[in-house]
């Protein structure tokens, strides 16, 4: 039975770790890094490890990882290009943890798109050659946020399968471990006559117990694939806006998720602030705001929503003015556990067992 959290938020300016065991009373520590932005942090079930993606323009970039819940911290070998790359490494975006059944594995998805994989527990880092090398690499362009590999799908299965998702490159998968790849945009409804949009990928998630399960945002639209199934649903029918990037999928339900919709220009929320929340692969919406700033005109990133694995799930998301929200019913009702951050590009629910 869980007994706590701890939330890991990365902000522009370092990463604040927020720790509950009631889930209603919030201590919310020293930022780490500051004030060098920290775009990603990930909590590691298998040992307990953290990760943070620490991107300092000021020194470079970086990636990090605690063995100790937070306490201390240790710099990686960082991933680098090999030598006469076109590429230099710029940032990292996303950190995910390995399958169960590769315990040493974690992935890294960086700035130039690329892959990078750790085999020693984030120690070091090596490229993952068959996506770098895949021909449709010179079709990847850069997106508003950059030209970054900011989504890594594990099944819940098979450790050798999975997907990431690239702005501007699409979606690619693999069943070989990273061995060889293909490219993955085939769908069903939506913008058939704008695949630079559907290349957009804003967020892409596999349901971690539920294998073949997925949701995904792109820059423009809802996705959801069911098991075997391969091509994308389109599933933005019932939501305000068409556009966002925060999303949340169930950790034990592989028929529920969440989503932050967001005005396609501005990039704020449409209506004010609002959670929307899907119980049958999102075939409908449901719009949750109680506790939520009415109108407030908010704004939440890709990393900037998940969940903890409480019996009762919990539910949370960061903003870009610096609030952290939590929900204790799954989404219904929210309430704020911390405000004044500085804005708020990830957040990460460790739950301690």
């Amino acid at each position: 039975m869980a007994k706590s959290v701890v939330l890991l938020v990365g902000t522009k300016k370092g990463l604040y770790t927020m720790r509950s065991g009631d889930r209603k009373k919030w201590t919310v520590g020293e930022p780490y890094g500051a004030p060098a932005p920290v775009h990603h942090a990930a909590f590691d079930p298998r040992d307990g490890s953290m990760y943070a993606a620490i991107n300092s323009t000021w020194g470079g970039s970086r990636i990090e990882y605690s063995r100790d819940l937070g306490k201390t911290w240790t710099v990686s070998k960082n991933p680098a290009f090999p030598p006469g790359s076109d590429r230099t490494f710029y940032q990292t975006w996303h950190i995910e943890p390995g399958h169960a059944k590769t315990p040493n594995v974690v992935w890294a998805g960086v700035e130039p798109a690329a892959l990078f994989k750790s085999e020693d527990r984030g120690e070091t880092w090596s490229l993952n050659t068959a996506l770098d090398g895949h021909p449709s690499r010179k079709q990847w362009v850069p997106g508003f946020g950059g030209m970054g590999l900011h989504s890594i799908a594990i099944d819940a299965a098979d450790p050798s399968f999975m997907q990431v998702g690239i702005s501007v490159g699409g979606v690619y998968t693999t069943r070989d471990g990273g061995a060889s790849w293909e490219r993955d945009n085939t769908r069903r409804g939506g913008a058939q006559d704008r695949p630079d949009v559907f290349s957009c990928i804003h967020k892409l998630l596999a349901h971690p117990v539920a294998p073949g399960v997925r949701f995904m945002r792109v820059h423009e639209e809802v996705y959801w694939r069911d098991p075997g199934e391969t091509a994308w649903t389109f599933r933005t029918t019932g939501l305000p806006s068409n556009f966002g990037f925060a999303a949340a999928i169930h950790p034990r339900d592989p028929k529920t998720a969440w989503c932050i919709p967001l005005h396609g220009m501005k990039r704020t929320a449409t209506d004010g602030i609002a959670v929307y929340k899907t119980t049958d692969r999102g075939a409908s919406w449901t719009r949750n705001d109680a506790g939520l700033p009415k109108g407030a005109p908010l704004e939440s990133l890709r990393e900037g929503m998940h969940t903890d694995r409480f019996d009762d799930v919990g539910v949370y998301f960061g903003t870009a003015n610096g609030d952290v929200y939590a929900s204790l019913d799954e989404g219904k009702t929210w309430d704020r556990i911390a405000q004044y951050l500085p804005y708020v590009t990830s957040v990460h629910a460790a739950t301690i067992d």
